[in-house]
């Protein structure tokens, strides 16, 4: 099998004179792949919920783990949206904390 993709991969590359140009295509060729890991990282952030008990530092090694895999997807996701989907992943209890957040970021927006 990998012998018939090195002569496939060899067809498609036989005119082009560049390492550069070989590379650009290949890439070019992993682009759905690419898109795929994107989906599966987001999707992951996103569902992903604080079980109860779960300790707060265990949980956000898990978010951060997504939130590399993402970006090294290049999932681009700016630095509010990773704190709402942190927010949203955590558990009731963090209620208070989400609240003390969002009300201090307004304070600071405001003046």
């Amino acid at each position: 099998m990998l012998a018939n993709m090195i002569s496939v991969f060899l067809k498609q590359h036989k005119n082009v004179c560049t390492a550069k140009e070989i590379r650009a295509n290949f890439e070019d060729s992993l682009g759905g792949q690419v898109a795929l890991a994107q989906l599966s990282a987001i999707t992951n952030l996103m569902n992903s919920q604080q079980k109860i008990g779960t300790p707060v530092k265990e949980h956000m090694l898990k978010l951060m783990g997504f939130f590399v895999e993402g970006e090294d997807n290049r999932a681009e996701l700016d630095v509010n949206t990773q704190i709402e989907i942190v927010f949203k992943s955590l558990t009731k209890e963090f209620t208070s904390f989400r609240t003390a957040y969002n009300l201090g970021n307004k304070a600071h927006a405001l003046t």
